[in-house]
């Protein structure tokens, strides 16, 4: 299974008492190094896409909610990515109950 996080020399192995992400020197990274990571492969031979990506947060017993909302389930480095993910998406799809409880704007 993929990692959801790109695994490098620098995400390998947090800072002790660090979140994953933040790196073996226990930095945040930047957007734009988040942004680098996550970006689309540059297209090639055998890469022309289009792409598709899922992103979502679930708990250990596989809740993906608490209260009908998933923000509670979420941490600040599940939101980076989050909001990196949806940066670097020409098009976003989510359900209209989430829209609804979330209260997700344009």
């Amino acid at each position: 299974m993929r990692r959801l996080f790109p695994v490098t020399d620098e995400t390998a192995a947090p800072a002790p008492g660090g979140e994953p992400g933040e790196g073996a020197a226990g930095r945040e990274w930047s957007l734009a190094e988040l942004a680098a990571a996550y970006a689309y492969p540059e297209p090639g031979p055998g890469r022309s896409g289009p792409y598709l990506r899922a992103n979502m947060v679930s708990t250990l017993d596989g809740a993906a909610q608490h209260d009908g909302r998933s923000q509670p389930i979420s941490n600040a480095t599940d939101m980076r990515i989050f909001g990196t993910l949806r940066a670097l998406a020409d098009v976003v799809v989510v359900g209209a109950e989430t829209v609804r409880r979330e209260g997700y704007r344009p």
